[in-house]
């Protein structure tokens, strides 16, 4: 195998795992987080608060309601008592239970109105709920596709890194450094194929005596154009 075949074979391997780790650093990032579970949960807290700040606006009316109800049955035991008997006096207590009345009704318009926004607050959690659960169920679903993905390119990197290994054993150290040193600066790129005359990645075409050597494929011979090494086959 000439060097440049070898140099080529080698690109080809490593072309192979870097789109594999790419794609397995992409699953792992997947399988540790979800964005839809996240934005679910995030939508249920928020419900969540929404109904507790309901519910607490209930129980305060439902307190001031029966603080209402005690005071209205005081003043109507007083009232009724008998023991009242100064007219002015039994006047600002049928006023002062008036107004307690009045009071009462708006606070009962109130709780209603608040039991209203309670149950559609409470409605929301349970649609947050089953939005998340829906979520979590999908994530799952998608994830056991995910795994099963994630060890067969396992597998499979494995298998090239072992090619590529005894590949490597195979290649002068001084072709490896210059491979290696053109993969770093032309985007993973290190060698070009020749193709139809020209270089297949930058298209200039070399001049005929690189061509030449080129196709020998015993010498390193780089494009004059974007500095890649040229094979031919």
């Amino acid at each position: 195998m000439g060097r440049v075949t070898a140099l080529f074979r080698l690109q080809g391997i490593d072309t192979e795992l870097d789109g594999h780790r790419a794609r397995l650093k992409a699953i792992e990032a997947a399988l540790s987080d979800s964005p839809e579970v996240r934005a679910a949960q995030m939508k249920l807290v928020d419900s969540q608060a929404q109904f507790s700040a309901a519910r607490t606006v209930v129980q305060s009316l439902e307190y001031d309601n029966q603080a209402l109800g005690e005071k209205i049955a005081q003043a109507e035991a007083r009232l009724y008592s008998g023991q009242v008997t100064n007219p002015k006096e039994l006047q600002d207590l049928e006023k002062d239970l008036a107004s307690l009345k009045r009071r009462r009704q708006t606070t009962e318009e109130q709780q209603l109105e608040a039991l209203i926004k309670a149950e559609t607050a409470e409605g929301r959690q349970v649609a947050t709920q089953t939005e998340l659960q829906r979520a979590e169920t999908e994530t799952s679903k998608t994830n056991n596709h995910l795994a099963e993905e994630h060890a067969i390119l396992k597998a499979r990197v494995l298998r090239l890194e072992s090619e590529r290994e005894a590949m490597s054993a195979a290649i002068p150290a001084e072709d490896q450094e210059n491979y290696n040193h053109l993969r770093q600066s032309k985007n993973g790129r290190a060698v070009s194929r020749l193709e139809d005359g020209v270089c297949s990645t930058c298209g200039v075409e070399p001049s005929s005596s690189r061509m030449q050597v080129a196709r020998q494929g015993n010498e390193l011979i780089h494009c004059g154009n974007c500095g890649r090494i040229l094979y031919a086959e």
